[in-house]
């Protein structure tokens, strides 16, 4: 006699191979267990859980990761593997829905009360999980709960409350055979197994257990990774081993070998590591100073905070935190965050550097990832993607499970060491898919946030919330600030006390230690009850500049630069926008010739630097900077100039002789300095009349900041309301602090300067003592900045709130990291090259660019392209745009136009 059909997990059309459900379900354990017996895992998870992770508890976590995929045994998802003639005979017969061949909703029916499903849920043993709640109803719903996140595991959450509508509908999937299968038949084999491999989950236990809320948010994520982990038939082949509860021996050995190839296991180098014991000096090449030292010295306490001068060292200080961190146990891996695409290509290649010095064996080496959507970089090495999901590596020998966190931007913090924009890790936070994987991925790690001013309050709600469910498991964080303002540094500081006011965390804070500094004090290391004074930088700078209200003219700016040049300096200039950038530009060219050596040059190509450039553009420009102004470029003598935003501002090794700027915000501005005298090696090639570091700040004509409350005065500045730089009471502080200072002594007037300029405490008064309409600006502002916080708290998820509050309605909307910065990606003909010889596959469009449309319109496509030697256009719908070497643009409707 035939025997029956077995539910099936996994399904190659092009083979017809089958995995079995229960195969695939014991891979998925595996993993999950692997991954809660890692050391850090363990702890992290134990945190949040409030309770030990005893080994029955341990069983029962494993048993509802095996249960993650229980809706696959449903008829309709069956139907799948079968002919379509066949599927849609069973959809006619049945009058289900397309929704029947899914296999996560289509529990609901498990969850109810329905005597229709009691046999089902009887013989997956659903009852009997619910009871390890004992009588409490409250811990029963808990337990639900966290089956059900396990079955959430593609990203978007499923509670019970969102299925109730659905527990009295008929669901075909469960009752109704197919083609011989039987779903119920197929519900028992899941039960019967998960009794037989974990028969302690399913004891008599007295002690009732319920779930705590953080525990069922961080399980949903972890299952996922485990799920996604599973699922890769090079880590988990068909043949691994049998069909049934037999794999589960060799499912353990290939997850464990999995985990330790992926770099999620990561004990094998903190051995080495413990073992070798190498010095600050043989990893960075020179040595180390104080703040270096007392960083990777201080306390276990989150956040952490260090306040020191650009270019003083507070990247290696960090780096170097991590290595003891990692060393003692307390963290796997390092989330490296910056807030802008080039900072975080720029750092990455300087974290792939310490980490191959750090393991110098390639076989212990943790894994590191570029974590920049549209990058495909691991390890030092570039891959080509080939198909959706398909990536190609260079064979160098090494498992390809090192490089498989770099091949989608969820998996991305799976990496032994990320560097990423800090949207990454704001994602992560966000009522968005997958945020939960990345959230209980990143438990782990060590996160910094360097430049950790530069976010708006809605960024900063976000970041709050992110960091305060990392403390919350034990995770440890170090902010990184040149220009924190004090009451910004205390709101930070702040964000650990709600997580143990509610019982997470270390417990409560101890008293000051000696040493404390004053809250003034700069630079400055700081954490909850903790602070200490560093001791000042041996290389300090005396910055002379020069305000000139010049802010609208780009010819007088192209002079300056022109004068610097003659004279052999290397120039740089930062305009608020593209506008200005782009007409700075011009007016150079113009002055010097388009064919002038000292023009900033990207593969032989005049060019400039912005944000307004496809990708593969953006990479080369990235690059080039790098070239001819960074540290390998320190004793080049030949003049240079270039012309950028915002976008070379921060965290970009960039030395230059003379800087000239648009006003901005005093915090910004410093930053921008930090990009003059970066490296002492080149001082001695600098020109006469460049030996000092020089500035010139642009302000707008007349240095008048109240003209601009006309919005005829401030366009295309990058100033004043719904511009770059919003806060005119802001940047009225920084213009008086500018005219004060005439020199300015970096880093001993930093902090005087950020307070008086940037803090929110003295812009206040400053508002009330300007009067109207300085006044109504300043309670506008407050009112916009409050909104911006309180949109940002309302798409946050918060772990400490009920699994079953997580609506699904809610997280399938799209994420936004940042405000005002909607775009949308243009599909171009293979025909697209770039000035820079580049395919342009893709183009992101800002939205305000675009035509106005009806918000059911679909996305655009591009129209009348054309070709010609300088780059390309093409159209959308009523407008033109040009793309060429000085990126994209808004053009005439026709050429002649």
């Amino acid at each position: 006699m035939a025997c029956e059909p077995n539910a099936w997990g996994k399904y190659e059309a092009t083979s017809g191979r089958r995995l079995s459900l229960v195969a695939h379900c014991v891979d998925v354990a595996a993993v999950v267990e692997a991954l809660l017996t890692l050391p850090t895992w363990s702890r992290r998870f134990t945190a949040l859980a409030g309770q030990s992770l005893g080994p029955v508890t341990l069983e029962r976590l494993t048993v509802l990761a095996f249960l993650h995929d229980a809706g696959k045994a449903g008829a309709g998802f069956y139907s799948k593997a079968l002919a379509d003639e066949a599927r849609l005979h069973w959809l006619r017969r049945t009058q289900a829905g397309r929704d029947e061949l899914g296999h996560t909703r289509v529990v609901a029916a498990l969850c109810g009360e329905d005597t229709r499903y009691a046999a089902h849920r009887d013989a997956l043993g659903i009852e009997q999980i619910i009871c390890w709640g004992g009588d409490d109803i409250d811990a029963q719903e808990a337990v639900t709960d966290l089956w059900l996140a396990s079955v959430s595991h593609h990203g978007e959450p499923i509670a019970s409350e969102s299925l109730r509508a659905e527990f009295s509908k008929p669901f075909p999937t469960w009752t109704v055979p197919i083609e011989g299968y039987v779903p119920l038949g197929g519900l028992r084999e899941l039960g019967e197994t998960a009794r037989q491999l974990w028969p302690s989950a399913f004891s008599a236990d007295p002690a009732p257990w319920k779930p705590a809320q953080a525990l069922i948010h961080a399980f949903a994520g972890l299952v996922s990774l485990a799920d996604w982990i599973a699922s890769n038939v090079d880590f988990f082949p068909y043949d691994l081993g049998p069909q049934d509860a037999a794999r589960w021996p060799h499912a353990r050995v290939a997850a464990a070998a999995t985990l330790r190839a992926m770099r999620l296991d990561v004990e094998a180098a903190r051995a080495s590591l413990a073992r070798r014991k190498p010095g600050f000096r043989e990893v960075f090449g020179f040595a180390p100073n104080r703040m270096q030292l007392e960083t990777a010295a201080a306390p276990l306490r989150s956040p952490l905070v260090l306040e020191a001068e650009t270019g003083g060292g507070k990247t290696e200080a960090a780096l170097w935190r991590f290595k003891a961190l990692f060393e003692a146990g307390e963290v796997d891996s390092l989330c490296f965050l910056l807030p802008t695409r080039v900072a975080a290509t720029g750092i990455s290649e300087r974290i792939e550097d310490f980490v191959g010095k750090l393991f110098p064996d390639p076989g212990e080496r943790p894994n590191t990832v570029l974590a920049v959507p549209g990058y495909l970089r691991a390890n030092g090495a570039s891959g080509e993607r080939l198909a959706p999901f398909q990536t190609l590596w260079p064979d160098d020998g090494q498992d390809k499970a090192i490089y498989w966190a770099a091949e989608n931007s969820k998996r991305y913090f799976a990496a032994a060491a990320a560097a990423a924009t800090i949207d990454q890790f704001l994602l992560s936070t966000m009522q968005t898919r997958h945020a939960h994987l990345r959230g209980s991925v990143l438990l782990r790690a060590f996160v910094v946030v360097d430049e950790v001013h530069a976010s708006d309050p809605y960024m900063r709600t976000l970041l709050k919330a992110a960091l305060q469910r990392h403390l919350a498991a034990g995770g440890h964080a170090l902010l990184l600030s040149a220009t924190l303002a004090l009451d910004l540094r205390d709101e930070l500081l702040g964000i650990a006390a709600p997580r143990r006011s509610r019982g997470f965390g270390r417990g409560a804070p101890t008293e000051p230690q000696a040493g404390d500094s004053e809250p003034r004090d700069y630079p400055r290391l700081s954490a909850p009850a903790f602070a200490r004074k560093l001791p000042p930088p041996e290389r300090r700078k005396t910055v002379m500049h020069t305000v000139l209200p010049q802010m609208n003219d780009p010819q007088a700016v192209a002079a300056l630069a022109a004068e610097a040049l003659q004279a052999g300096a290397r120039v740089l200039v930062l305009r608020n926008t593209v506008r200005q950038a782009v007409a700075t530009q011009r007016a150079l060219e113009a002055l010097l010739g388009a064919d002038h050596p000292a023009l900033f040059r990207c593969r032989g190509i005049v060019a400039l630097h912005h944000g307004r450039y496809a990708l593969p553009d953006r990479q080369a420009l990235d690059a080039a900077v790098g070239a001819a102004f960074g540290k390998g470029a320190a004793s080049v003598p030949a003049p240079v100039v270039l012309c950028a935003t915002q976008t070379v501002e921060i965290s970009v090794d960039c030395d230059a002789d003379l800087l000239i700027t648009d006003l901005a915000p005093m915090d910004v501005l410093l930053q921008r300095i930090g990009r003059l005298h970066r490296h002492a090696d080149r001082d001695a090639f600098r020109p006469e009349g460049y030996r000092v570091p020089r500035s010139i700040v642009l302000a707008p004509p007349g240095l008048d900041m109240a003209a601009l409350f006309d919005t005829r005065n401030r366009r295309g500045l990058g100033l004043g309301p719904r511009s770059a730089y919003p806060d005119l009471v802001c940047l009225q502080a920084t213009l008086q602090a500018l005219l004060d200072f005439p020199a300015l002594c970096i880093p001993d007037d930093n902090r005087e300067l950020v307070e008086r300029s940037v803090g929110r405490p003295t812009l206040r008064r400053l508002a009330e003592t300007l009067g109207e309409p300085w006044q109504a600006h300043w309670s506008a502002l407050a009112g916009e900045r409050s909104a911006m916080a309180a949109d940002a708290d309302y798409k946050t998820i918060d772990w400490l709130r009920p699994w079953r509050e997580a609506v699904p309605g809610e997280l399938s909307t799209e994420a936004r990291t940042r405000l005002g910065l909607d775009g949308i990606d243009i599909e171009l003909p293979a025909e697209a090259r770039s000035p820079f010889g580049h395919a342009i596959a893709q183009l992101t469009l800002p939205a305000w660019m675009l035509p106005t449309r009806p918000e059911d319109a679909g996305l655009p496509e591009a129209t009348e392209f054309a070709c010609d030697a300088q780059g390309f256009r093409f159209a959308i719908e009523t407008r033109s745009y040009r793309y060429d070497r000085y990126g994209l643009a808004q053009a005439p409707s026709h050429p002649d136009g």
